[in-house]
Order: structure tokens, then sequence, then C-alpha cells
């Protein structure tokens, strides 16, 4: 199945990684190769001008949440796609690497572009899906290069920082930094704080449905809390919703006749409190400030007015990181946590300092 390639190629006009849509200054297919576990597909942006002499250097990115279910996947988006706005988070930043000459790999990440159930949150297989498209580099197009950067926004930051952390994928390629834009960072404390909401608050939809991918997620290493979310864990409304995990995506479960539909604090059941116990203990075993033996430099742009990666706990991860000796560049951005991304924030300066580590 390696390097295996679906119909695609280039396509001007909106921007965005979907077939019928494509990269203003690149070509895009959408490509299958193999993930850690099993086949795996994602979206490959090669820059037009002519590949270097070692091959275009490559950037890997890992997009932000869009769900758990293979309607998630941005590979499938489209601008009609109700996911569309989450999918195309990182265009603004991949047109900058292709006007750049950097090729960009991007893949859909396990259990969305492939089978089973997406590990959400979980930085060891979230970084291996990056890691396997980098190793599947030539089987997808013989002029990338052996050079490369992991990126990602979000729950792909969070897959960028394990990748960065983790052995090169193989004996050729050669890591020259991480870029992490609003990493998620001790959502055991952000969960505690929602799980207190009494009822239905603005935004709390979306906040359900995250809480329903962590607990199908965490459920994939852990047997026990496996048990707990078939069991009395889940109210009976959650359990009602949770086939809708595996078919809808993000924007769909955040309605109100899904998870959207359940304040927090009524997700957990009769055994909801030994079912968030297994979940804190999944978010600490994946607390990317818990990371060390970074290879290479590290960026990371936070967002002052940030919901999902509050400052003060951002800015707690920059000071692990500072304290652990990282070779470390932080910038903050007036701006929420999907804002950082627009093309005024953060992506200009991210595609030059990605830019920077391939010159060094």
């Amino acid at each position: 199945m390696n390097g295996e390639r679906a119909e695609g190629g280039s396509a001007p006009g909106a921007g965005g990684p979907g077939p019928g849509s494509g990269i203003r200054h690149g070509s895009t297919r959408i490509v299958r190769f193999d993930g850690e576990e099993a086949p795996e597909t994602g979206i490959l942006h090669l820059p037009h001008t002519a590949a270097p002499a070692g091959g275009y250097p490559v950037v890997v990115f890992g997009h932000m949440t869009t769900g758990g279910s293979p309607r998630s996947a941005p590979s499938l988006g489209h601008p009609g796609h109700p996911e569309w706005r989450r999918m195309s988070q990182g265009d603004a930043l991949c047109d900058l690497l292709l006007r750049r000459g950097i090729a960009v790999l991007r893949p859909d990440y396990p259990g969305i572009g492939g089978p089973g159930v997406h590990p959400y949150l979980l930085g060891r297989p979230l970084g291996g899906s990056l890691r396997a498209m980098v190793r599947a580099r030539r089987t997808l197009d013989d002029r990338l290069g052996d050079d490369w950067v992991a990126a990602g926004h979000s729950e792909g930051a969070v897959a960028a920082l394990f990748a960065g952390t983790a052995p090169e994928p193989d004996d050729r390629s050669r890591l020259r930094g991480v870029a992490a834009v609003t990493p998620v960072t001790r959502m055991d404390l952000s969960i505690r704080w929602s799980l207190g909401m009494p009822g239905a608050m603005p935004g709390s939809g979306v906040v359900s449905a995250l809480i329903g991918l962590m607990l199908r997620g965490a459920a994939t290493a852990d047997p026990a809390l496996a048990a707990l979310r078939e069991g009395e864990g889940l109210s009976p409304a959650a359990r009602a919703a949770r086939r809708d995990l595996d078919h809808l995506c993000l924007t769909e479960l955040a309605a109100r006749d899904s998870w959207g539909g359940i304040p927090p604090g009524r997700i957990g059941g009769a055994d909801g409190s030994a079912l968030f116990a297994r979940l804190y203990a999944s978010f600490r075993e994946n607390e990317v400030a818990a990371l060390s033996g970074f290879r290479s430099p590290v960026r990371i742009d936070a967002a002052r007015f940030d919901e999902v990666a509050p400052a003060p706990l951002s800015a707690r991860l920059l000071r692990a990181y500072q304290r652990a000796g990282v070779d470390l560049t932080a910038r903050w951005w007036p701006s929420h946590h999907s804002g950082t991304m627009r093309p005024q924030h953060a992506p200009p300066h991210v595609a030059a300092w990605i830019a920077e580590r391939f010159r060094d």
C-alpha cells in the first residue's frame, strides 16, 4: 500500500487541500502511505519550482482537530464541507512554504485517514503519523529530500512536539526543527473546569464534543477506561451519542442533536468519577510539557486569548522548556486559538523560521 496515489492533481483557486480547491503556489495530490499501524491517507503539496539537487526540503504538518471519523479527513475536504474552516486552517502557512520551495506533507492521522479509532491527543501515535509520512516520502515523490521539519497547529502541534522527540523516521532523514502553534497542554485542568458547568453555555457544545473524542481516543490505550466508557462511566445521553463519534466531524458533533446537546457536566454517569480519573491519567501520560530529548530547535507560537490552550498554561509550557534547556523560540499573538493561524499572525513568521532551519 506504500505510496499508492488517489486521483488528484493541481487545482488553482480557493486555497485549500481538498480535490478541486488546491493551494495557489503548488500542486496537490491525495496520497496513501504506510502508517505505524495501518495504511493512512494524506495530502502532498509540491512547489511549482524545480527541486534542488538534494530534493525539496519537507515540512510535515499536523492539522487541528476536525473530528475522529473518516468524514473528518482533510484530504476529503472542500469549501462546502461543514468542517472546511478547520480543515483549511493550515493553508496560509502551507502556501508560504510552497513559495519558498518547501514541500508540505499533511497526514489525515490514524483512524481518520485509515482504519481503526483515532487516538485523539495521544502524542506517540499522532507523532508516529507525521514520522510515517516522512518515511514514505520517496514513494510519494522521488523529488522529496531528507531534511524535514515537524510542524502543526493545536492537536497537530502535539503531534509535532512528540515527533520531535522520537527517533528519526529512517537512517537518511534529518530533523531540522519543530514548529508548534498553540499546542494543547494541561487538558486535565481545562476539562476539570468545564465539568463544573451546571448547564449549556456558549461554546459548551464544542467542549462536550471534544470530551467525547478525548474519551474515545484515550480508551484506545487504556482497557480500564474503555470498559468504563462502555458501561456506567457515561450518562445515558452520552452513551446514546457515542456512535456519532464514529461518523460525524467536529462541527456536527457539536450540534444540539449530538454531543453539543449534552452539557459537559452531564457526560459522566454513575461511574463518571472513575472514568474521568482515567482520562486525566491519559492527559498526564501525553503532556507535552513533560517531553525531553528534542534533537533540534523548537518554536512555539501561543495566543494571549486562547480558549483551548489558555495563556497561563501555555506560559507554563514555555517555562518548562526553558528550564530544560530546549533551544526555544517563542512568540505570543493577540488572538484566540484558531485565529493565530490567520495570515496576519503566525504563518509568515513560522514560515521564515522554518526556511532558516533549512539554511543552517
